[in-house]
């Protein structure tokens, strides 16, 4: 047994089409069994990807390069749309105009909206500022719990490998997110009640952190610009550090300030199709 092998092997899930099922759950656990080998510990056999409801041939001449689909719409939005759309298990089907239509809905206008709205009304209210402390209302709590509520959800969906259910949950919090928005109007608050403003803002910031920990194994390379833009130091963004109750306190004292932010999830454009001649 090689180092390499003890440090991979036995794998804590061992994914496989669901058309192999019977090589790599009788077959293949024989052959390690004889070996006196360890076995995978938890095999998964997953679906098919349909391109628009049709399974992939080269005889249809429908097969995609996955590295040419990474390409055209990033890693980060294709890793989302797959894990959100898919129920992980069944087939499911995607096309560009899905892609393009779920990122663009879910990540760029309303989790991207979300984050950019928030640190850029604290880059311009607040000069950037940080403020700890502040009197909360019950909107303000309400909010915490059903954003905690979701990230609950979501990790406990994806420890069942139901990662559409869990990114469901994660998007029901990010809508309580932005009707909190809605409803409280910081923008009004500026001119009627600055401390009230604060307040909100600081509330939201928090939320924005939170769901943006809990959705960076989906979408690590947007989170991580946006945690950089938020200050949260690159050894604090797994999911321990959602417990961590001190860390706006810490960020303040470090005298961090929010610059003006720039906006992660670009939106998507549909590809150009040539017209038929």
């Amino acid at each position: 047994e090689t180092t390499e092998m003890a440090k991979w092997w036995p794998a804590d899930l061992h994914v496989i089409g669901k058309d192999i099922v019977r090589f790599h759950t009788v077959y293949w656990p024989a052959f390690l069994m004889s070996a006196n080998l360890p076995l995978p510990r938890q095999v998964f056999g997953h679906g098919f990807l349909l391109n628009r409801g049709q399974k992939e041939s080269k005889s249809v001449g429908n097969v995609t390069d996955p590295l040419a689909l990474a390409e055209q719409f990033g890693v980060d939005a294709l890793r989302y749309f797959f894990l959100r759309e898919v129920a992980f298990g069944q087939d499911g089907s995607y096309s560009p105009e899905a892609i393009v239509t779920r990122a663009n809905a879910e990540l760029a206008n309303s989790f991207g909206n979300l984050a950019q709205r928030t640190l850029s009304m604290i880059f311009k209210n607040m000069g950037g500022e940080l403020r700890s402390g502040l009197k909360l209302a019950d909107a303000d709590i309400a909010l915490d719990h059903a954003v905690n509520a979701g990230i609950d959800s979501l990790r406990r969906a994806f420890l069942d490998l139901n990662f559409s259910e869990g990114l469901d949950a994660w998007m029901r919090a990010v809508f309580a997110c932005n009707q909190y928005v809605d409803e409280q109007a910081p923008w009004t608050l500026r001119k009627t009640d600055p401390a009230r403003m604060e307040a909100v803002l600081m509330t939201l910031l928090r939320s924005v952190r939170s769901l943006a920990i809990a959705v960076r194994p989906v979408v690590p390379t947007a989170i991580d610009t946006l945690l950089d833009q938020m200050g949260i130091a690159g050894d604090a963004r797994d999911y321990q550090a959602l417990s961590d109750v001190t860390w706006l306190d810490d960020l303040i004292a470090s005298n961090f300030r929010i610059a003006q932010p720039v906006g992660v999830f670009p939106r998507l454009e549909l590809p150009e199709v040539a017209p038929v001649a």
